[in-house]
């Protein structure tokens, strides 16, 4: 048998790819779960999912991010330029 080191190399990229993206849909799942807790609205949703994925894939905490308010005031400080309202919040 001959052993193809292409083969493990596809094999390799597929399954970080794999896990790449269950990584995002972990951060989306729980930048859904931050938003709906202290009422993003709606229309700000995929901006801040973005947002936090981003911050998950350059932090070495990735997973275990404290979930609190203060990401998505964060998020807005740096954003908010971006927006005509004045808060992200529902009321």
């Amino acid at each position: 048998m001959i052993d193809n080191p292409l083969e493990n190399q596809v094999i390799e990229e597929k399954d970080n790819e794999y896990l790449s993206e269950q990584f995002y849909e972990h951060c989306e799942d729980k930048a859904k779960e931050i938003a709906q807790e202290f009422n993003l609205k709606s229309e700000f949703l995929d901006d801040f999912i973005e947002y936090y994925a981003d911050i998950c894939s350059e932090s070495d905490e990735g997973y275990s991010l404290i979930n609190d308010k203060s990401l998505i005031d964060d998020w807005w400080d740096h954003n908010k330029d971006l927006y005509e309202t004045k808060t992200p919040y529902q009321k």
